[in-house]
């Protein structure tokens, strides 16, 4: 947090957001809030990013989903990618952002694969995506729960039911 003040922007990476707990202090009532604190003098733009929610035997010490909580943080950006395509779009994106931005992984989607250009790209924060474009249901879904939710909507199309899947990115 001191780095980001002094006009660098770090990276913090945590094996999972489980570990993050101790850090919490320096994530809630610091960074967060350092903008309002110095009165618009002083910035902290750092991305804190590591695996959040279940995972493959890990047990209970290494699988809470932690999205809702960051998110009803003021002063932060919390981001849940769903896809390879959009983990790269969005971390340039939240390294370049000014204010500090929580970047959460799902662990099982970590062997994932997709298309992922080469070139530069960003993805605005704050912009949700419609995976799946459905006229009778529309189902929000973040990270992990995106992959499941367009394999439902494929069975129910089957079923003549036609189902919008919109990935908020940026919760």
């Amino acid at each position: 947090v001191g780095a980001a003040q002094n006009g660098l922007r770090p990276i913090v990476e945590y094996m999972t957001w489980n570990f993050a707990v101790l850090p919490l202090d320096q994530i809630l009532n610091t960074a967060s809030k350092m903008l309002a604190m110095s009165g618009g003098q002083v910035g902290c733009p750092i991305v804190f990013r590591g695996a959040n929610g279940s995972a493959g035997q890990l047990g209970a010490q290494h699988s809470t989903a932690f999205e809702s909580m960051y998110a009803n943080i003021p002063g932060l950006k919390v981001i849940s990618v769903s896809n390879p395509y959009d983990a790269k779009g969005l971390l340039k994106s939240a390294i370049r952002d000014d204010d500090p931005v929580v970047f959460m992984e799902s662990e099982v989607m970590y062997g994932d694969k997709g298309e992922v250009p080469e070139g530069e790209y960003t993805i605005p924060l704050g912009m949700a995506h419609i995976k799946r474009e459905g006229s009778d249901v529309t189902v929000v879904a973040t990270s992990y729960m995106v992959k499941l939710a367009l394999d439902v909507a494929h069975r129910f199309e089957e079923k003549g039911i036609s189902i919008e899947i919109v990935d908020p990115r940026t919760l």
